[in-house]
C-alpha cells in the first residue's frame, strides 16, 4: 500500500490520522507513506507497481505537475482513492474521489456570521496560492451567499498593499471568510498593519482550526473545523472496498464535513466592553499558566462579576479562553520531540497530568504519545523518556 496524504498543516496531519484509525481498527496494510509531493515521483510509482503494491491511497498537490504519476496509474488500474482534490482533470482510470462537502463548510461560516453580526455584510479572501480547493471554496461562498441574498465581496488581487486597501473599504462590522486559516492570518496580521480593529472593525474567520496558528495570534484566530480525520478513514475504508473488489462510487462526500465552529476572539461579536475583553486576553495570551478568573480580575482592576459577564457578552468564557491557550501550548511542547511528556501538563498550567491526559483524549481522540508519533513519526520517540501515557 502506498500513501501520499498532504502532510503539512493541519489538514495533513487529521487526514493520516483517519487513515491510521481505520488500520487500527483491525485493518492489516503493508504501508509505505510518501511524505511530502516529492517523494510521489513516476520513478517511486513504477517501483512500487513493480513490487506488487495493491493500492494507492494519495492528495495530488498539482495535476499538472504530477501527470506522469497520474498516468502511470491510470494505465495500471489499480485501485486509487484521491482525496479532496477539486480537478476534474484526473478522472480517468481506477480512481475514487473523497470530497469535502465544501458547500456545507463554507454554510457553516455564513451561518455563524448571520448568528453574531446579524444583517452584516460578507467577505471571503482567497488562498494565495489559488488552488483548486480555494477556488471551491470561493465559489461556494459566492453561491450561497446570492442564495442567501446576502451583500457579499470576493477579493481578487495579490497579497500585498492592495489587500489593506480593500480590507479598509469593506463596511464596517463586515464578516471575512478566509480560505483557511494561514489566509485569515495574513488577514489579521494585514488588519493589524493597517489600523484596522478585528472583531470590532472586521470579524475574520478561517477554515481548518489549526491551534499553532490560531492560538498564537492578536487575536486568536475563530475558524471553522472540518472532518479531517473522518475524511481519511472514509478514504482507507474506500481503498479497502475497491481491493477487496467491491463496487465504489466514483465520488464520495464525507457526510459530516463540519466537526464545530471554534469560536475565538477574531469573529466575537463586539458587544459589551471590547476593551476589556482585549486587555484580558492579552494577559491570558501572556500567562495563562498562571491566571485563573480571580488573578485576571485582580490584574485588570474590575470585579470577577463584571469580566466574565464582558466575556459572556463576547460569546465566550475566562476559563475557555485560558483553557485554549494552555492546549495551544502543550501542542507547542509536543511539537518539541526532546520535550518529555510528563512535564508539560505542568509547564502549562493543568491541575494535574491526568487532567490534561483525560482532555487531551477527549479533544483529538488519542494519548498525547500517540499525537507526537503520528505528527512527528520516528522523532518521537526522542522526549517521550520513560513518562506516563499521558
Amino acid at each position: 500500500m502506498l500513501i501520499s496524504p498532504k502532510l503539512e498543516g493541519k489538514a495533513g496531519r487529521e487526514h493520516l490520522s483517519g487513515i491510521l484509525g481505520f488500520l487500527d481498527a483491525g485493518h492489516v496494510w503493508d504501508v509505505r507513506i510518501a511524505r511530502s509531493a516529492s517523494d510521489l515521483t513516476p520513478d517511486s510509482v513504477r517501483k512500487a507497481l513493480d513490487d506488487g503494491t495493491e493500492g494507492f491511497l494519495l492528495s495530488i498537490t498539482s495535476p499538472k505537475r504530477q501527470s506522469e504519476v497520474i498516468d502511470l496509474l491510470a494505465n495500471a488500474r489499480v485501485p486509487v482513492v484521491v482525496l479532496d482534490n477539486h480537478e476534474p482533470s484526473i478522472r480517468r482510470g481506477r480512481f475514487s474521489y473523497v470530497r469535502f462537502d465544501t458547500a456545507a463548510i463554507v454554510a457553516a461560516g455564513l451561518d455563524y456570521f448571520e448568528k453574531t453580526i446579524p444583517g452584516a455584510e460578507v467577505a471571503f479572501v482567497p488562498d494565495p496560492s489559488h488552488e483548486a480547493w480555494s477556488t471551491a471554496r470561493e465559489e461556494a461562498f459566492v453561491k450561497l451567499a446570492k442564495k442567501r441574498s446576502l451583500a457579499a465581496h470576493v477579493y481578487s488581487g495579490p497579497s500585498d498593499g492592495t489587500l489593506a486597501s480593500w480590507l479598509a473599504a469593506l463596511p464596517p462590522q463586515t464578516g471575512v471568510l478566509a480560505a483557511n486559516d494561514l489566509t485569515a492570518l495574513l488577514v489579521v496580521e494585514t488588519c493589524a498593519e493597517a489600523r484596522i480593529d478585528v472583531p470590532e472593525r472586521l470579524s475574520v474567520l478561517g477554515i481548518d482550526n489549526d491551534e499553532l496558528i490560531c492560538g498564537h495570534t492578536r487575536p486568536p484566530i475563530a475558524t471553522i473545523e472540518p472532518n479531517f480525520a473522518g475524511a481519511g478513514f472514509i478514504a482507507a475504508a474506500t481503498l479497502q472496498n475497491m481491493m477487496d473488489g467491491r463496487r465504489t462510487p466514483r465520488e464520495l462526500k464525507v457526510a459530516e464535513s463540519v466537526n464545530r465552529i471554534v469560536a475565538r476572539q477574531s469573529a466575537r461579536p463586539s458587544g459589551g466592553k471590547p476593551l476589556l475583553v482585549r486587555r484580558a486576553m492579552d494577559l491570558i495570551r501572556a500567562d495563562a499558566t498562571k491566571l485563573d478568573v480571580n488573578k485576571l480580575a485582580n490584574a485588570i482592576g474590575v470585579s470577577r462579576t463584571k469580566l466574565t459577564d464582558a466575556f459572556a457578552r463576547n460569546g465566550t468564557s475566562i476559563a475557555a479562553e485560558i483553557r485554549e491557550v494552555r492546549f495551544a501550548k502543550v501542542l507547542e511542547h509536543l511539537s518539541d520531540p526532546h520535550q518529555a511528556i510528563g512535564p508539560i501538563a505542568n509547564f502549562c498550567g493543568w491541575r494535574s497530568e491526568t487532567h490534561l491526559m483525560h482532555f487531551f483524549r477527549k479533544r483529538t481522540g488519542m494519548t498525547m504519545r500517540e499525537w507526537r508519533k503520528r505528527h512527528l513519526g520516528s522523532d518521537a520517540d526522542a522526549g517521550d523518556g520513560k513518562q506516563s501515557d499521558a
